[in-house]
């Protein structure tokens, strides 16, 4: 099986993170195959050119993970939604999700630094189960939310950015059940 197909499969139904996760293979492929062309270079002037292109992939590979990053937050999006509509009050929905985030991002904080130890793949997956478990607790708080603003707002701007802040923070807690998922299949297959 190829290394695309591979991510494809591991990863969630995104575009944006598969074309993400293909390049950053791709970088990894490449810093190897210039390694191994360091350890077989038959002069200093070669490999030290071999050492800088090895720094400059790694550099690429930095700016890779931090898109891929930056494809799973919207914490940034929610933040300056309430900045930019000035929202100054906040529901008791809007704090239960923010408090989600948290607690999920916290279980992906505790599960990836353990992803190159294989002696503890249970401390991954439990961590990862309780990302999901949260996703689904957002889900229901953002129904229950959506149906009280709109069965009891009456201020239609209110709604509006109301509704756009609750989605926002929800689809923050699915971007990271995605990242649990990806950590998760990354798991099954290494482990």
């Amino acid at each position: 099986m190829g290394v695309d197909s591979f991510i494809r499969r591991m990863l969630p139904r995104d575009n944006r993170f598969h074309a993400l996760f293909v390049q950053d293979v791709e970088n990894l492929s490449q810093a190897s195959q210039a390694l191994c062309d360091l350890l077989k270079a038959p002069s200093a002037v070669e490999r030290g050119r071999l050492v800088k292109e090895v720094e400059r992939l790694e550099h690429c590979g930095d700016d890779v993970t931090h898109q891929i990053f930056r494809e799973l937050d919207q914490i940034d999006r929610a933040a300056t939604c309430i900045e930019l509509y000035r929202i100054t009050e906040f529901s008791d929905a809007v704090c239960d999700l923010a408090e989600v985030i948290q607690r999920s991002v916290g279980e992906l904080k505790r599960a990836v630094p353990h992803l190159n130890d294989r002696r503890v793949p249970d401390v991954i997956r439990e961590a990862c189960v309780r990302v999901n478990a949260y996703e689904n607790q957002a889900d229901a708080i953002f129904h229950r939310a959506l149906g009280r603003l709109f069965q009891e707002e009456k201020d239609a701007i209110r709604l509006i950015k109301e509704r756009e802040l609750l989605a926002m923070l929800e689809a923050a807690t699915d971007r990271c059940e995605d990242a649990a998922v990806l950590i998760e299949n990354v798991l099954i297959k290494y482990h």
